[in-house]
């Protein structure tokens, strides 16, 4: 299939648009099913069902929707190693939106926010311009590398259901980030099947198939949960940042991507993701949806405690 990596990354950014949209509604939408859920326990199968049943929800479950489209064909047109790390920018589109509906003005958020854009920008140019078509797919390499991220994932969950409170919602997010990124991965993997192969004919393309809609499955639920406890861009920056290393790294391992790759470009990749991670911790510290939290936090604490003077009266 022929490589077009100008338009797969023009839809990558709308995609990404799209994603950090999709998830600031369906952050409202599962705000109202778990109100006040200062324990940020998960949502149970109650919540879930009435989920479901809200109109927003499903708006922004049309979103993503449209995001996973764009992301696929994109992966049609460049390798996923180019494709997938231009999600990145959902965070900062999610970072505006919100302080823009809670009506603070994003002043704050405008440095980090172009250090993370620049950072992105110039680590898909990198890829880009060095990054290759998959080799011959090996089937054992793939199915492998998704047991180790099933793995992964599953201990994040462990984490997000009897870790510290304040990091579940990160926990929630990371698990299903990591499934995300292998997502896109197996689609890519899929595709390149898919045009070498009779693929109905194909068990392989089909247990990659498998695989790939267990995981997205989780991977949905996870990032739900991680809306249920914790702030909307907790989550897009868990996805935006954990989901495009997974890629990546799986492009170039196990798709025989990153064959082009030089020491000194990979070098420059690992120092631009690193100022793209640095960026998007800092946009999440200094927005003010996070102190908002943070006050929360503190004065349940502060409510929860003995009363020191008690025992002196």
């Amino acid at each position: 299939m022929s490589q077009n990596i100008p338009i797969a990354i023009a839809l990558g950014v709308f995609g990404s648009f799209c994603f950090a949209l999709s998830a600031k509604v369906q952050h409202s939408a599962v705000g109202e099913q778990v109100e006040d859920n200062h324990a940020k326990t998960r949502m149970d199968l109650a919540q879930l069902l009435r989920l479901v049943r809200d109109r927003n929800w499903w708006m922004g479950l049309g979103l993503m929707g449209v995001s996973m489209v764009c992301q696929v064909l994109g992966l049609t047109m460049a390798p996923v190693s180019v494709v997938q790390p231009v999600g990145l920018l959902a965070f900062p589109w999610s970072v505006v939106l919100s302080a823009k509906s809670i009506g603070s003005r994003p002043s704050r958020v405008v440095i980090p926010t172009v250090i993370t854009v620049l950072a992105t920008v110039a680590f898909v140019i990198v890829v880009a311009t060095h990054a290759s078509a998959p080799e011959e797919l090996e089937f054992l390499p793939i199915i492998v590398a998704a047991g180790v991220i099933y793995l992964v994932a599953a201990t994040f969950a462990t984490f997000a259901s009897r870790g510290p409170r304040q990091w579940r919602s990160l926990f929630w997010a990371s698990g299903g980030a990591v499934f995300y990124g292998l997502e896109a991965a197996l689609v890519k993997a899929i595709i390149e099947y898919a045009t070498d192969h009779t693929w109905w004919q194909d068990p392989r393309i089909w247990a990659i198939a498998g695989a790939l809609v267990i995981g997205s499955s989780l991977a949905g639920l996870m990032a739900q949960q991680g809306y249920a406890t914790g702030p909307a861009v907790v989550v897009v920056a868990s996805m935006t940042v954990t989901s495009p290393v997974v890629a990546v790294l799986f492009g170039i391992a196990v798709l025989g991507e990153g064959h082009r790759l030089t020491v000194a470009s990979g070098l420059s990749l690992v120092v631009l993701g690193i100022v793209a991670v640095i960026g998007v911790i800092a946009l999440a510290r200094v927005h003010p949806e996070y102190h908002a939290t943070m006050s929360r936090a503190e004065a349940d604490a502060k409510a929860q405690a003995p009363d020191a003077t008690s025992g002196l009266s």
